[in-house]
């Protein structure tokens, strides 16, 4: 049975040194997503073989440079034909409570990535058990993916959520009940006006920092946001719309190595669009060093970037 009921706790870390990683078998444009994901795009003068090879390039270069920092990276090899998006681990499963849980997906081609290899895996190392109970929404047209959807301070137990087709109200109720941890709840608009398909394109959440794309946000809802962010302790760094939208400069993981070093792992394609009034911020007044990986052919056909590549692990 993988449904048990005791996913409440306090997290003693809070920024992990261990993620998985997807290496990809079939990486190629999500037509199943693309509707609302106006990060996606095609590019029609590359092979499908050209795509699969660069990104698989961008992927084993990315993994080494996480570890070349001391920074355990496990990965599994994807071996599904129609898992386009298996890149983006972080959409299905988390390891922040004391549980494995798995989250409900938009797409049907997107549900194919919970792989009971990967899960179990995962759940016998660390030694909990999975909860698919959120997963099971899915048959209710209720969907939340994971920390795309949420953005989480594990410290206070607060998660933001951009509403969207992929974050409903209904999937946040439960993941509030089953978990313990309150939801901060706003709209977010993308490059298209529309909803923003995931919080965590919009929003990084460190330790003492929260990068943030504010301009985003609904104007009745950001000061709601920002005084949250800011009741937490939060430094917070603002990003222009171009930065988000353009950069993928708000799509970022904070992680740590086994000598408690604290690195921001993003896109060189985000770092490119930083000023020097944001790298000081991170670099020296938070004490981050950062691991600019270098990953365009994934950004631009995916419509994700570092963060998505990359499911925390947490041991405690």
């Amino acid at each position: 049975m993988l449904y048990s009921p005791t996913t409440k706790r306090i997290m003693k870390n809070t920024i992990s040194n261990c993620v998985a990683m997807i290496r990809p078998s079939s990486f190629a444009f999500n037509i199943e997503t693309a509707g609302n994901n106006a990060f996606q795009n095609k590019l029609e003068h590359f092979t499908p073989q050209q795509i699969q090879d660069i990104a698989l390039i961008e992927f084993n270069t990315m993994v080494l440079m996480l570890q070349a920092k001391g920074i355990k990276v496990v990965v599994f090899n994807d071996s599904g034909s129609d898992t386009p998006d298996s890149i983006f681990p972080n959409n299905w499963f988390s390891t922040f409570t004391n549980e494995i849980l798995l989250y409900p997906m938009y797409s049907a081609n997107r549900r194919k990535e919970r792989k009971k290899t990967v899960f179990q895996k995962i759940s016998n190392d660390l030694r909990k058990p999975v909860n698919d109970k959120l997963a099971k929404l899915e048959k209710a047209d209720e969907i939340l993916e994971g920390t795309g959807s949420l953005v989480c301070d594990y410290t206070s137990k607060t998660a933001y959520a951009a509403l969207s087709p992929r974050t409903t109200s209904k999937a946040l109720d439960a993941f509030e009940e089953l978990t313990g941890f309150t939801t901060v709840r706003f709209e977010s608009h993308g490059p298209d006006k529309n909803l923003m398909y995931h919080t965590n394109v919009m929003m990084t959440m460190a330790d003492t920092y929260v990068i943030l794309g504010a301009d985003t946000i609904k104007e009745s809802d950001k000061a709601d946001v920002i005084s949250h962010l800011e009741k937490l302790g939060k430094d917070v760094i603002s990003l222009s719309n171009d930065q988000v939208y353009n950069h993928f400069a708000g799509n970022m993981l904070q992680l740590k190595n086994k000598k408690g070093e604290k690195f921001l792992v993003m896109s060189k394609e985000a770092h490119s669009c930083l000023t020097a009034e944001q790298l000081d911020q991170i670099q020296n007044k938070h004490s981050n060093e950062i691991i600019a990986v270098p990953i365009h052919m994934i950004e631009k056909i995916g419509g994700g970037s570092a963060r998505c590549m990359m499911a925390e692990i947490f041991f405690d």
